[in-house]
């Protein structure tokens, strides 16, 4: 038995449709890498917009301001009070420590295994003077070669500055004219359809606020326990070190979820390591402790009931977005988790009313 031939006809027009699309795709992904950067920064000031906007309005109702620049400003301007004063407090003491250090690391190399300490008689007992020597004379010619890195590095830290300040304008902005837009989104909306969509986003609104406030609590907590086993350490080693300054690095680290306090706590022992070994492997073993319990206990305790989200969830959220999108997707991974969160829900309770 004959089967029956089965012909596909494939239109020009469709031909030339596949194509379009395929071109199409292809140009719009390579627009998209081309202004990753850019859609990096208006996500972050996004972001920053809602996290600072409670501040903002509670400057205003307190001052009694009615203008919303001006509210935004004062809230920016205390902001950067706060900030300045802290990296005066801790970049230049870093920053002789460091030098002092780099400068003085050859000389201590030869004067530590040219004397009679356990470590200068197991040199020579090796005869492992030479190679120390090579050691010295190699760091030597590295410092002396050390503003060509430095330049490369100010190159990167002055396109890093441009992309801060990039954020802190379009922030403000965002904050100034961000109730307008919402507005203007409301109307544009159908007048049944008006009311549940901004309940809808006041709701998210509030998990990325309590998000921000989770964090900021977790970045303090952390902060106080890094500034009291600093001030016991430094102490019991008789070193001096910039405990609060410390402490204000530790805290700011901390507002990266899950790694903020391992990036912290790795400069910290590094700086400390500058004025005393024993003290940095305390402080490291500190952090070490630290982190573990808060991972498993403070953190997600915090960030659940905050977002209204299992520990399980916040801590999967945080993995995925670090994962995916680096220290920014980590951030804005757990507040976007629960925002999905609430789309679900309100989306499964539609379809819900719609069978009843």
């Amino acid at each position: 038995m004959n089967k029956p031939k089965v012909e596909v006809t494939v239109s020009n027009r469709t031909i030339i449709r596949v194509i379009v699309m395929v071109v199409a795709t292809f140009l719009g992904i390579r627009f998209l890498m081309n202004i990753s950067h850019a859609l990096t920064l208006i996500f972050s000031s996004f972001f920053l917009a809602l996290a600072l906007n409670p501040a903002v309005s509670w400057i205003s109702h307190q001052l009694k301001i009615k203008s919303r620049a001006a509210a935004t400003g004062i809230a920016y301007l205390t902001v950067l009070v706060i900030l300045i004063g802290f990296l005066a407090a801790v970049i230049p003491p870093l920053v002789r420590q460091t030098s002092d250090f780099i400068s003085d690391l050859p000389a201590t190399i030869e004067s530590v295994t040219s004397t009679d300490s356990g470590l200068g008689k197991l040199v020579q007992k090796y005869d492992l003077q030479d190679s120390v020597d090579g050691i010295a004379n190699d760091m030597r010619d590295r410092i002396k070669n050390l503003p060509q890195p430095v330049l490369s590095t100010a190159g990167k830290v002055g396109s890093g500055l441009v992309s801060f300040i990039a954020v802190l304008f379009m922030t403000f902005m965002m904050l100034v004219e961000g109730p307008m837009w919402f507005q203007k989104l409301l109307e544009l909306q159908e007048p049944a359809k008006r009311e549940p969509r901004k309940k809808l986003a006041m709701k998210m609104y509030r998990v990325i606020t309590n998000y921000v406030n989770g964090q900021l609590l977790i970045a303090a907590i952390a902060a106080s326990f890094a500034f009291v086993a600093m001030v016991i350490a430094s102490n019991i080693f008789n070193v001096e070190i910039n405990a609060l300054g410390f402490a204000g690095i530790i805290a700011l680290a901390g507002l990266i979820p899950m790694i903020g306090n391992t990036i912290g706590a790795g400069i910290v022992v590094v700086v400390s390591a500058l004025s005393s070994i024993p003290l940095a492997i305390t402080m490291g073993i500190f952090f070490l402790v630290y982190q573990q319990i808060e991972n498993v206990t403070i953190q997600p305790y915090i960030q659940s009931r905050k977002n209204e989200l299992s520990p399980l969830l916040v801590f999967i959220a945080a993995l995925c977005g670090i994962g995916l999108g680096g220290l920014l997707g980590g951030f804005v991974a757990i507040p976007l988790a629960a925002c999905i969160r609430i789309l679900l829900n309100d989306y499964l309770l539609e379809r819900l009313k719609q069978k009843a």
